[in-house]
């Protein structure tokens, strides 16, 4: 990715990577410190010959046209912003509940639990002191407004792994002969009651199988 114009005034960069042109700025945001997006190259060179701002520009990456044309209130502005980035539904998820309908939140919120906790991947999977271990990294708080459709796709993610060793799917690179095969699920934050009541039902599951559940959670 080519820098075809830098904006120290408005804190801006134009990139082309072939064809395609993007446009990069600062948020000033921990989270999400930098925002890259794509842009055509009619606005790219709309902004370069001066008929429209910096600020005009990060508008229409961010909503697709002018904004000029069509004016956003401040909640407007965050629902369009927050549906392009779905991450930024945890930073503040009782402010950020009330500005969508519930439908809506529940879409939004599946949408960043799936990007992170990814239900149709494995995390990590080797042989450890004779028995095979798949290891399950669970990112996501517990905050009520989204423990629903946090165990939800956990759940998922754990009857992927279940599948996966009752299908021997790990046969052609590992063999088969192992003591026990575990699955290791590894908490950043503190289950809550129903977190951890799922987790019991997935252990009471494994029973009278060669499968066991191993939980480690945050100090």
């Amino acid at each position: 990715m080519e820098t075809i114009y830098l904006s120290q005034k408005d804190m801006l960069e134009i990139c082309q990577d072939g064809d395609k042109y993007f446009l990069r700025y600062p948020t000033f945001n921990i989270t999400m410190p930098e925002v890259v997006q794509e842009i055509p190259k009619e606005a790219a060179d709309s902004y370069i010959s001066g008929e429209h701002t910096g600020k005009e520009l990060m508008n229409y990456a961010q909503f697709g046209f002018w904004k000029s044309k069509k004016q956003y209130t401040q909640e407007e502005s965050d629902k369009i912003f927050i549906r392009n980035n779905p991450d930024l539904i945890f930073n503040d998820l009782s402010d950020n509940q009330k500005i969508f309908s519930p439908e809506e939140f529940s879409q939004i919120v599946t949408q960043a639990i799936v990007s992170k906790l990814k239900p149709s991947e494995l995390d990590s999977i080797g042989v450890v002191d004779s028995h095979l271990e798949l290891l399950l990294v669970d990112p996501i708080g517990w905050e009520e407004e989204i423990e629903a459709v946090h165990l939800k796709i956990l759940q998922e993610k754990i009857n992927n792994y279940i599948y996966f060793l009752e299908g021997k799917q790990y046969v052609e690179r590992y063999g088969d002969d192992f003591d026990q095969k575990v699955i290791h699920i590894t908490f950043q934050y503190s289950p809550s009651d129903n977190g951890l009541a799922l987790l019991a039902t997935v252990q009471k599951t494994l029973q009278n199988t060669d499968m066991s559940l191993k939980v480690e959670l945050p100090a």
